[in-house]
């Protein structure tokens, strides 16, 4: 049970270390692409979404990236990635969206954006918030019944382990005491089988809980996400977040 408590704590500290260096920069890099998409400097906001992709290679930049080729006046480039988008199987939205791109940049592709003119405005004038595409709540621990499932079972392998091991031990004390040679080599061959199964009963409470853990911390990464379509000044842009 010692062991059971230590891989649990391995893999709920792990985990996240292992990811939260990637995604907070590719976090900074979303977050200045989208700036200079604002700003009309589409060339850096593609450079800034291409590292951010490296960092942490979310299906959701793909489509940023491809809108941003359409500004660029890249069509070609633009519909690569409107394919590998698609590829990830998104939402039907966002997929009608990538497809309804990819006919008008065969039959119509738009010019490139020229740099904006700066002019004085009096009062600049604040895009609408839109809200994040639809997304499943995360499920609590308990509403996963594989992971309830795996953890289960590998407390249970636990403590059959463990009742089979005190078996084995008492078998040994038996054998200790017995009258003759024949009963005590028997004792002691039935405890040396016990405990081998004892050992399997416990690798594999181990192996389940771990599993069960893995598919937790996998499950809420996957459900945290978000993603959200932010008017511009040049049309639209796509950011998409997370969070442990």
């Amino acid at each position: 049970m010692r062991v059971v408590a230590i891989v649990l704590v391995v893999l709920g500290l792990a985990a996240p270390r292992a990811f939260a260096g990637a995604k907070a920069q590719a976090k900074k890099k979303i977050a200045l692409a989208g700036e200079h998409h604002a700003a009309g400097r589409f060339k850096e906001a593609l450079e800034q979404l291409t590292i951010a992709y490296s960092l942490d290679p979310q299906p959701d930049l793909l489509y940023a990236i491809a809108q941003v080729h359409v500004k660029l006046g890249d069509c070609t480039s633009a519909i690569t990635f409107y394919e590998r988008f698609l590829s990830t199987r998104p939402p039907s939205e966002p997929a009608d969206a990538a497809r309804e791109a990819i006919g008008v940049c065969k039959t119509a592709p738009p010019p490139a954006d020229a740099a904006p003119v700066p002019v004085a405005e009096p009062a600049p004038i604040e895009p609408a918030p839109v809200a994040p595409l639809p997304r499943d709540e995360p499920r609590a621990w308990y509403k996963d019944p594989l992971g309830i499932g795996l953890v289960g079972g590998g407390l249970a392998c636990g403590v059959i382990g463990f009742v089979t091991y005190r078996s084995a031990t008492g078998d040994l004390d038996a054998a200790d005491d017995a009258p003759t040679y024949p009963e005590h080599d028997e004792l002691v061959d039935k405890a040396h089988g016990k405990r081998t199964l004892a050992a399997v009963f416990a690798i594999g409470g181990v192996a389940l809980v771990g599993a069960g853990a893995v598919r937790y911390v996998m499950v809420r990464k996957r459900e945290n996400r978000s993603v959200a379509i932010v008017p511009t000044a040049h049309g639209g842009f796509v950011t998409w977040g997370g969070s442990w």
